[in-house]
């Protein structure tokens, strides 16, 4: 099968499974699909696994996202260069205090109810006149995460033209 049958065929998979009209089996079947994808997209960033990590878990997409993060010393929003399940980045002018954990609220596509929890500092990158920090997604619900994960194949899907 070709790459371009397999994703349109996963699109309408992932379609379906959006609308809940996927029975067991099918259910079975779209999140092993749904690894597979994600497997490629994680390939495709140059990302590498450790084995038995999820790809699902682990790729990112290039999406600016709103995000308010709560710190002790005031409430910034930001938007996102890039997220995943685990975790996002964002842009700031002074770097947070790497032992803080703020409270964060990610705005979705669509008008989603947004995923909160809470935010740990895991990498901050000095640029001209700001910083990259990446944080840590903690404390979202299961149904959180699933939500958010499937935000993400939607906006990884927009990205692949229909052929």
């Amino acid at each position: 099968m070709s790459a371009n049958l397999w994703v349109e065929q996963f699109r309408a998979l992932h379609a379906r499974a959006r609308k809940g009209q996927l029975p067991e089996d099918e259910k079975r079947r779209y999140a092993a699909a749904r690894e597979q994808f994600a497997r490629a997209l994680t390939a495709a960033q140059g990302m590498s696994l450790p084995p038995g990590q999820s790809a699902r878990r682990s790729f990112r997409i290039a999406q600016g996202l709103q995000v308010d993060l709560a710190f002790a010393s005031g409430p910034i929003r930001a938007m996102t260069l890039d997220v995943s399940v685990g975790g996002f980045s964002v842009m700031l002018h002074k770097p947070p205090v790497e032992t803080e954990e703020p409270g964060f609220t990610l705005r979705l596509p669509g008008n989603l109810e947004p995923v909160k929890g809470k935010a740990r500092v895991v990498a901050v990158q000095r640029k001209i006149g700001t910083h990259r920090v990446s944080f840590a997604m903690q404390g979202i619900t299961e149904k959180d995460v699933e939500r958010l994960e499937t935000a993400l194949f939607d906006l990884a899907l927009e990205r692949i033209p229909v052929k």
